[in-house]
């Protein structure tokens, strides 16, 4: 089902040229690390509801119905290919910001880009986390409105504690220990992903 999911979104691979150029554009600007990482979970999480709308578009459910695979692997198969959408996404921003840097003979902090890399995955598993069981139980045309919501939340997540003395004291206190935080939100991102993969096997059930 992965493979398939690649194969359907062969367009998809223009995305990835499409990020080299705003990781470029953000690299010309002296944007950190964790800026461009947080790009690519929005970034990403934005284009993954497309093979939704080919699904829906394309009436694919019943060639999944003729396979000889069975609704856990559609379901297992759709999260597969989102989460290696992401990871190909991440490991094309850092070969073009470590080129960046060596070409203004820089160093790459590996606990930045570790730290980077756990909080955009947070972001991206939250947001995708929330929209694949209403797309899986709704469909892409009934869904696309509600699938701004989780964007709309992390956004305000952001923003908002920055503005809040007290959550900013957290905030602060948290980048102080940044190897935790590192492996909090790696785990919270796992957690997140298994529980929403279970909520959709459940509602794709329910939606056929």
């Amino acid at each position: 089902m992965t493979k398939l999911d690649f194969v359907t979104m062969k367009s998809q691979y223009t995305m990835y040229l499409i990020l080299a150029i705003i990781v470029l554009l953000f690299a010309i600007m002296n944007s950190s690390v964790t800026v461009l990482c947080f790009t690519c979970s929005w970034f990403v999480a934005l284009t993954s509801s497309n093979i939704f709308a080919i699904q829906e578009k394309n009436n694919l459910n019943r060639l999944y119905g003729s396979l000889s695979v069975n609704l856990k692997d559609i379901v297992l198969g759709r999260y597969i290919s989102v989460c290696l959408n992401y990871i190909i996404s991440f490991l094309v921003i850092i070969v073009l910001y470590s080129g960046f840097t060596l070409f203004q003979n820089k160093e790459m902090n590996l606990q930045e880009v570790l730290f980077g890399f756990s909080l955009s995955f947070l972001i991206f598993s939250v947001i995708v986390g929330i929209q694949m069981p209403v797309f899986f139980k709704m469909g892409y045309t009934k869904a696309k409105v509600w699938s701004l919501v989780p964007f709309v939340a992390v956004m305000s997540l952001v923003v908002i504690p920055s503005y809040v003395d007290a959550l900013s004291g957290v905030i602060e206190f948290m980048m102080s220990n940044k190897s935790v935080l590192i492996i909090c939100c790696t785990l919270a991102s796992c957690i997140i992903q298994f529980v929403s993969y279970n909520i959709s096997v459940v509602a794709y059930r329910k939606g056929r």
